[in-house]
């Protein structure tokens, strides 16, 4: 048998060894020099899938680029059994589209295969996450930890408006003590009569110009200070009930403006240092027994006139005099 090895391949007609001719272990790897068989000397199902071969013959060096592809590995070939542990790693690289939502059974993602910070707001696509996306109901607040988002967390414009916000949902016990404070600002027109509880208010002292009320404390007017240097001198009723007036020259006392049917106040007339300065009243104002008063001239003099509008058309007056 020593002869066999001077024996040429080249040498050996087609056919003329068969499978017979070949005693079990009589061909080994050191018989077959490097490079002797090649797949295109293989006859296509030389090798059965069934074929078994010793641990390390077949490794990622034996194996040419692209000999493997989906088409040539049966559903199903390759199952968690067949890898060895560790076999794919954390930096195993799989090509884009390899693992989608039917390749991972239910129930294999959970927290604990996910590694601390292995999810970051650059490994998330921009509008990856949306209201579409998100289950109705699948957040809730006993799922949100507490602090996780605090008075530094951003959201976008017009993220949360009323429509995200169901009715009701924000009350008093929702509110922590000094939410809303004095200095809260609300859009106009968001408080109105009918936010307001009556009671509330007139618990508070509050004055309803329907209701009759008793003063318990003192309210007191304003005196509209007015001086007097022209032929004609108008008040407005609407700024105060009571007016000083001082007066510069001699004047007229028009018919005021802002009338209100039901105003009382007083009017103090005082002359300026010089004196002798008069005051004629338009005919709204009405004096007893149709006649006006004649002031006090002597500088300084202090006199006042009382009155009550009636009406629009007549204001009732009485004049008391020389004060000082």
């Amino acid at each position: 048998m020593g002869g066999l090895s001077r024996i040429r391949l080249d040498g050996i007609a087609n056919n003329a060894v068969a499978n017979t001719n070949i005693v079990d272990g009589a061909v080994g790897a050191a018989e077959i020099a490097t490079g002797a068989v090649k797949v295109t000397e293989v006859a296509a199902g030389a090798i059965a899938a069934n074929t078994s071969f010793a641990s390390g013959i077949i490794t990622q060096h034996a194996i040419a680029s692209g000999n493997v592809v989906t088409s040539t590995i049966n559903d199903a070939a390759v199952t968690g059994a067949k890898l060895a542990a560790g076999a794919v790693s954390a930096n195993t690289k799989l090509g884009s589209g390899v693992v989608t939502q039917h390749a991972i059974a239910s129930g294999n993602v959970v927290t604990s295969t996910i590694g601390t910070a292995a999810v970051t707001l650059a490994k998330i696509a921009a509008d990856s996450v949306n209201q579409d996306k998100i289950a109705d109901d699948s957040i809730r607040s006993e799922h949100i930890n507490a602090g996780a988002i605090d008075s530094n967390t951003f959201f976008g414009a017009a993220a949360v408006d009323a429509n995200a916000i169901k009715a009701g949902a924000v009350g008093a016990s929702e509110l922590a003590t000094g939410a809303v404070s004095a200095n809260t600002k609300m859009a106009a027109d968001v408080v109105g009569a009918r936010e307001l509880r009556i009671g509330n208010v007139a618990a508070a002292n509050g004055v309803f110009t329907h209701n009759a009320h008793t003063f318990v404390k003192a309210q007191r007017g304003t005196i509209h200070a007015v001086s007097v240097g022209a032929a004609n001198v108008t008040i407005d009723l609407a700024n105060t009930n009571h007016f000083a007036l001082t007066l510069g020259t001699n004047s007229n006392l028009n018919r005021p403006s802002n009338i209100t049917a039901g105003q009382t106040g007083s009017i103090f007339v005082i002359q300026d240092g010089t004196g002798s300065r008069t005051l004629s009243y338009s005919s709204i104002w009405d004096f007893i027994g149709g006649t006006a008063p004649t002031l006090t001239t002597t500088a300084s003099a202090v006199d006042r006139i009382d009155y009550v509008v009636r009406s629009s058309s007549s204001i009732q007056a009485v004049a008391t005099l020389a004060y000082s």
